[in-house]
């Protein structure tokens, strides 16, 4: 045990540590309050659940006896943790934007150095930020650390019988968990002219879908927890040849470093749908996947009419070569780190719709009619091809990026240019 840190009570097991934040030209102070909001949040989460939040003084004292040392890198952070005796550690950075601010949230496991989540929160003054920092925190550390404590005796016992371990929703604004964008319910026109023909008027009740692609420290969760089993990190599909999948398994994201925050790919429909059920949704039918990418106007990308262009997706671009959807270079040979488009941001706020890697769908692949529906839903209890919408990394023209285009492929597909988020019901 390291000098001046007290001794753990016998109700407590565990630590997690709030580290001090970073952020240029901003104020130390400024810095320590935001950290000071998430403990507080971290406290309330952790309420009974036999892990015990550090205080900021004894962190400071034990701090200076190790020799503090600043540090850029969740590793580095994770390392100053775990010297102090920390379990896990909340780490944040901000950045200051004219007068908003964009603080990223990452919780370590210290004894591995495994990424169990991150967040990233945007706020317009320091008053708003503080308030969602506390509820964040909160979130972030109640789906993450400790056993949760025991249900009221009049709660209903799980559903049993799924063969999944229980995960329940995080409470947050319309029921969506931290990580998702609420998406209100309403009519829009679906299709598209040129590529998804008939368009046709879909009503479409309130859900939630997550705010970027799940990740490979996202995806690792579910392993760690037993929910599902490790991907295999190569590609594979109907009638592939050898050079094919020597060519292109090297791309998958899975089991590489560095890679924490990408998208996951290389998982088929089944993986995908096990990891949503595991994680308290589902995938996204198609009709809700192009509602959240494109709004009620009509537009054509996620983001406008204007072309894609290097600031606003991942997908090939002057860095391919002469063949390319755009001459600017997008910073990133195959996939990047998820949330990095933030000018490709669509109506409702879901980043990553067009490029990166291309999403599964909940529906199996129909023709369109030209009638009006409600919550549309194709899926066939069978090996029937399933739509994957958005585009990927690879891609060099602008349609395929289209909110409306449409692609299917056979479920037990995986390769590299296709990944997934999932959805779940809204409380209106």
């Amino acid at each position: 045990m390291l000098a001046g840190q007290p001794a753990v009570s016998q109700t407590t097991s565990k630590r997690l540590a709030v580290l001090e934040f970073k952020g240029a030209a901003i104020k130390g102070d400024v810095l320590d309050t935001f950290a000071d909001a998430v403990r507080g949040g971290a406290v309330e989460a952790l309420a009974g659940r036999r892990v015990q939040v550090m205080t900021h003084e004894n962190m400071m004292v034990l701090l200076k006896d190790m020799g503090k040392k600043d540090c850029s890198e969740g590793d580095c952070e994770v390392e100053t943790a775990r010297n102090i005796g920390a379990d896990f550690v909340v780490s944040g950075s901000v950045v200051r934007i004219d007068a908003a601010f964009v603080v990223t949230l990452k919780l370590h496991e210290t004894k591995g150095g495994s990424l169990l989540a991150t967040d990233q929160i945007e706020a317009k003054s320091q008053i708003e930020l503080l308030r969602q920092l506390r509820e964040q925190g909160r979130n972030l550390v109640a789906n993450n650390v400790g056993a949760r404590p025991a249900a009221p005796a009049q709660m209903p016992e799980p559903t049993a019988g799924t063969g999944l371990p229980s995960r329940p929703a995080p409470a947050s604004v319309h029921g969506c968990a931290a990580n998702q964008v609420p998406i209100p319910g309403g009519a829009f026109w679906m299709g598209d002219p040129d590529y998804a023909k008939p368009v046709h008027k879909v009503t479409l009740s309130s859900f939630c879908i997550d705010k970027t692609e799940v990740t490979v420290a996202g995806f690792r969760a579910c392993v760690q927890d037993g929910g599902c089993p490790p991907p295999s990190a190569t590609v594979d599909w109907k009638d592939i040849k050898p050079a094919e999948k020597t060519q292109w398994s090297p791309y998958c994201t899975w089991g590489k470093r560095g890679m924490d925050q990408h998208p996951i790919n290389c998982v088929d429909w089944n993986q995908a749908t096990n990891f949503c059920e595991w994680d308290g949704g589902r995938l996204p039918t198609e009709a809700e996947w192009e509602y959240a990418a494109r709004g009620k106007d009509g537009r054509l990308y996620p983001w406008g009419n204007q072309r894609p262009d290097d600031s606003r997706l991942n997908a090939c671009g002057g860095e391919c070569g002469p063949t390319h959807m755009y001459p600017g270079d997008d910073g990133w040979a195959a996939t990047a780190p998820v949330g990095s488009f933030r000018q490709g941001a669509s109506a409702f706020g879901v980043l990553d719709m067009a490029g990166n890697v291309w999403e599964w769908t909940a529906d199996s692949f129909a023709d369109y009619s030209d009638q009006p529906v409600s919550n549309p839903q194709r899926l066939q209890r069978d090996d029937s091809l399933r739509v994957f919408r958005g585009g990927s990394w690879t891609n060099v023209d602008p349609g395929w990026v289209r909110a409306g285009y449409r692609n299917k492929r056979d479920p037990g597909s995986r390769t590299m240019i296709l990944g997934f988020r999932c959805a779940r019901a809204a409380k209106d």
